[in-house]
C-alpha cells in the first residue's frame, strides 16, 4: 500500500482503539491549522493524520483497509460528506483561552449497506443510519489568577463544541421523501454537508478556593452530542496565571522580603503582607543570611480535597544603604577595624 495509515499515526498495526485515539489527539493538536496559522506543511500533515484516523478508527473500514489497503473504499462512498479522509472537521477554539483541547468525532457507515442503498436496495438500518461517533467529553482551559485561586471565584464561560447533526445523523447527506439518504451528491442543508453543527455552550463555573494548576471541573451534559442526542461532559481545566510577587509550589507560597542589614545583623522585626492583604510582623533572628526563609504557618493556599492548607515563606534579601550619612560611615569604619575587615577608604 502506498500510504501506511498506522505509520502516519505513529502506532503499531495492532494498536488498540485507545492507543489510536491517544496518538491522533496528540498529532491533531500539534498540526491543527488553528495552532499553525499559515503553515502549509502543518496543514498537509494534519490532513494526512485526519485521513489515517478516519479510516483506522472505524472497526469496519479498518478491517477492509488491513486487507485491501487504500483500495478498501473504491467500491463506493464509504464515508459521509462530513467525514471524507483528509477533510478536517469544522473547529472553533474556546474564545477565552488558546489552549483548547481538540475533540475528534469520526462518523462512518457500513460500506455494503451504502452500496445497497445506492442501488435501490434496503433502507439503511438504525445501526448504520446513525453516526458512529459517541457522546464525547470535551476539555477546555480557563485562566485563573493566583488571587482567584486563593479566594475562590466564579467565571462565566462561553465555548463552542461540535455536535452530530440531528437532521442527517452525522452522514452529511440530504434525505429523500422516504427518509433515505440521497447519495447522488446532495448534501444536508442544516450542516452544510459536514455532518456536524457548531453548538455554543455557556455556564457559570465556580473556582474553589485552593484550586491548583490542572484541576478539572466538570459541567455535566455540556460536552459533544452523539446522533441520539446524548451528551458527554465538559471539563474545565484550571490554568493558574503567573504572579508578579508570589511563587507557588503545591499549596505553599513564597515571596521575597527585603531586610535592612542592621536588622539582619542584630535581629529584629519586619512587616510583610500576605496574599490576602493582611499585614503581619515577622521576627528576624540575628545573623540571618540572604536566601534564608521565614515561615508563616497556615498562610499559603487553602486546603482543598486531599491537599492540606499550605504555608507562606518569606525569602530574605538583605539590603545595604547607598546613601550613608557621615556618622553612619564613621561607625561602619570603626566596626570594620574591630572585625579586621579590609575596606576601601
Amino acid at each position: 500500500m502506498s500510504k501506511d495509515y498506522y505509520k502516519t499515526l505513529g502506532v503499531d498495526k495492532n494498536a488498540s482503539a485507545d492507543e489510536l485515539k491517544k496518538a491522533y489527539r496528540g498529532l491533531a493538536r500539534k498540526y491543527h491549522p488553528d495552532f499553525n496559522p499559515g503553515d502549509k506543511q502543518a496543514e498537509a500533515k494534519f490532513k494526512e493524520v485526519q485521513e489515517a484516523y478516519d479510516v483506522v478508527s472505524d472497526p469496519e473500514s479498518r478491517k477492509k483497509y488491513d486487507v485491501l489497503g487504500e483500495a478498501w473504499n473504491q467500491a463506493g462512498a464509504g464515508y459521509g460528506a462530513g467525514a471524507r479522509p483528509g477533510n478536517p472537521p469544522p473547529y472553533e477554539p474556546v474564545n477565552f483561552n488558546e489552549n483548547a483541547y481538540y475533540n475528534e468525532m469520526s462518523p462512518g457507515f457500513d460500506v455494503e449497506d451504502l452500496i445497497k442503498n445506492m442501488m435501490g436496495g434496503a433502507r439503511p438500518n438504525a445501526r448504520n443510519a446513525r453516526s458512529a461517533a459517541p457522546a464525547e467529553d470535551v476539555e477546555f482551559a480557563v485562566n485563573v489568577s493566583l488571587e482567584e485561586a486563593y479566594r475562590g471565584s466564579s467565571q462565566r464561560i462561553n465555548v463552542t463544541v461540535e455536535d452530530v447533526c440531528q437532521e442527517c445523523q452525522g452522514a452529511g447527506q440530504r434525505r429523500d421523501n422516504r427518509g433515505r439518504f440521497d447519495l447522488s451528491g446532495s448534501g444536508c442543508i442544516k450542516c452544510s454537508a459536514t455532518g456536524r453543527i457548531r453548538s455554543p455552550r455557556s455556564g457559570q463555573v465556580t473556582i474553589p478556593a485552593g484550586a491548583w494548576e490542572g484541576l478539572r471541573l466538570k459541567l455535566s451534559g455540556e460536552g459533544a452530542a452523539d446522533a441520539r442526542g446524548r451528551r458527554g461532559d465538559l471539563y474545565i481545566v484550571i490554568h493558574i496565571l503567573p504572579h508578579q510577587r508570589y511563587e507557588r509550589e503545591g499549596q505553599d507560597l513564597s515571596f521575597d522580603v527585603r531586610v535592612p542589614y542592621t536588622i539582619a545583623a542584630l535581629g529584629g522585626e519586619i512587616t510583610v503582607e500576605t496574599i490576602d492583604g493582611i499585614r503581619k510582623q515577622l521576627v528576624v533572628p540575628a545573623g540571618i543570611q540572604s536566601g534564608q526563609k521565614l515561615r508563616l504557618s497556615g498562610q499559603g493556599m487553602p486546603a482543598l480535597r486531599d491537599k492540606p492548607i499550605g504555608n507562606a515563606f518569606a525569602e530574605v534579601l538583605i539590603t545595604v544603604p547607598r546613601d550613608l550619612a557621615p556618622r553612619e560611615r564613621a561607625l561602619l569604619e570603626e566596626l570594620a577595624q574591630i572585625r579586621s575587615d579590609s575596606i576601601r577608604k
